[in-house]
């Protein structure tokens, strides 16, 4: 009789976990996210602190540029009514009015009075950064230079609206160039001295008779001409 063989064993077989058995199905296993941290930024601390101490410097150089010792401004006093705010030449509501006084500096630190003196005066205000008194300068000192003027009156100005941010400056530097020889007053940062005459557009020239009153106000530039005769109207 033939030998029976003996049937192979069964196949084992390997259970698999619920996880894996899901895998198989619709629902796939969670998968777990791992946050991988960032690289840290090193933060420049000397570079921020010097950066600001920088910024602070130059916002304390702008507050005090016109406010500091060898500035260029001054602190004159006012002493008198202030004289109305110019509009116009004709019908000045100031002619005829006390000028007030004022009383300062000069570039030099010397003292400077403007007051009724028994001398008719001629007062001009101006302005480094003003194109027009950087034209007018120059050229009313050329006529004095050329023996021009009015006997017996006097002219002087008023360094006003001094801006160090602004161009031609130093005003010093400025009228030293241009050679002028009137006296000079340095108004304050306010400009007191110009607020107290009236504020008009430079260049701003305001005549005073012999005894202080307002003769005459006018404001932009003037042809020799014409300041010639507002001179020969003041003069004694």
């Amino acid at each position: 009789m033939p030998t029976k063989k003996a049937a192979p064993p069964a196949t084992k077989r390997t259970t698999k976990s619920a996880s894996a058995d899901k895998q198989a199905g619709t629902d796939k296993p969670a998968r777990r996210v791992v946050e991988v941290p960032k690289p840290k930024r090193n933060i420049p601390v000397v570079g921020i602190v010097f950066g600001v101490i920088t910024v602070l410097l130059v916002a304390a150089i702008l507050l005090t540029a016109n406010t500091g010792p060898g500035n260029e401004n001054g602190e004159p006093t006012v002493t008198g009514d202030f004289l109305p705010v110019f509009g116009s030449t004709v019908g000045d509501p100031a002619v005829g009015l006390p000028a007030p006084v004022l009383a300062g500096e000069n570039f030099a630190g010397d003292p400077v009075t403007i007051e009724a003196n028994g001398t008719p005066t001629a007062i001009a205000f101006i302005a480094h950064w003003c194109p027009h008194c950087q034209q007018e300068v120059p050229r009313v000192q050329q006529w004095l230079d050329a023996g021009g003027g009015v006997d017996g009156v006097e002219i002087v100005s008023v360094s006003t609206s001094v801006n160090s941010a602004r161009e031609n400056f130093p005003p010093s530097r400025w009228l030293d160039n241009a050679g002028w020889t009137p006296e000079v007053l340095k108004d304050d940062t306010d400009s007191s001295a110009h607020v107290a005459f009236g504020a008009g557009g430079f260049p701003y020239w305001v005549f005073l008779n012999a005894d202080g009153t307002v003769a005459a106000r006018s404001a932009g530039q003037l042809d020799i001409a014409t300041l010639e005769q507002f001179l020969l109207t003041i003069a004694q």
